[in-house]
């Protein structure tokens, strides 16, 4: 959805092509709008109770168990093959060496230790980046950090100055998703942005297109 102002109010406003509509036969009006007023208050008096001193753990608890800020199967299932593999070839190669002193082809055994190293120099750089992408994720104290420090910004809800207000959206990382069948707003927030490889940043409201 796009900016929008309308009779000295602001709104937003999507304007999906017909044409594209009708080429894959998706219903969906010219036009849906949706007035800023009506998100404001709703939005504001939720955050505001989710960040009220009683329920900070509980808030805590919450982001720390959903929205994919613990470590998942993917990341611990590669990062146990790639040790997996690595204690293999440690393995292997302590077998070739034995065979090599007992007297083995040098030529066909220095094939079986080189092969066996490029295996285990692959699964090393699996570990590394199962590693890297875990340290990328937030953990209950990153949260529980963020969370706090952006408990206090809650008290610009209390003024009308739209940059504040924008400011805090930004922070927390509010992303909003209208449904104009069900005349509904769906809230998420994404606490990722503060930290590396973000799946993104919003914007604030009463910005441009």
């Amino acid at each position: 959805m796009e900016s929008h102002w309308a009779h000295d109010e602001a709104y937003y406003r999507c304007r999906f092509p017909e044409q594209y509509a009708l080429a894959n036969r998706i219903e969906h009006p010219r036009n849906v709008y949706l007035r800023e007023k009506d998100i404001l208050g709703p939005l504001d008096h939720w955050l505001a109770k989710i960040f009220a001193p009683h329920r900070i753990d509980d808030t805590i608890d919450f982001l720390t168990t959903v929205g994919g800020l613990t470590p998942t199967a993917e990341h611990t299932l590669s990062t146990e093959h790639a040790k997996k593999t690595i204690k293999e070839c440690d393995t292997k190669l302590t077998t070739h060496r034995a065979a090599l002193e007992a007297g083995a082809d040098p030529v066909l055994v220095a094939g079986w230790i080189a092969e066996t190293q490029a295996t285990r120099a692959r699964a090393e750089a699996e570990l590394r980046t199962a590693r890297s992408a875990r340290r990328a994720q937030p953990t209950r104290d990153d949260i529980a950090s963020l969370v706090r420090a952006n408990s206090d910004l809650v008290t610009v809800l209390t003024r009308t100055e739209s940059v504040e207000r924008a400011d805090l959206y930004q922070k927390l990382g509010l992303v909003l998703t209208y449904d104009s069948g069900k005349q509904k707003v769906l809230v998420e927030m994404n606490l990722n942005q503060h930290f590396p490889d973000p799946r993104g940043v919003s914007v604030g409201v009463r910005g441009g297109t």
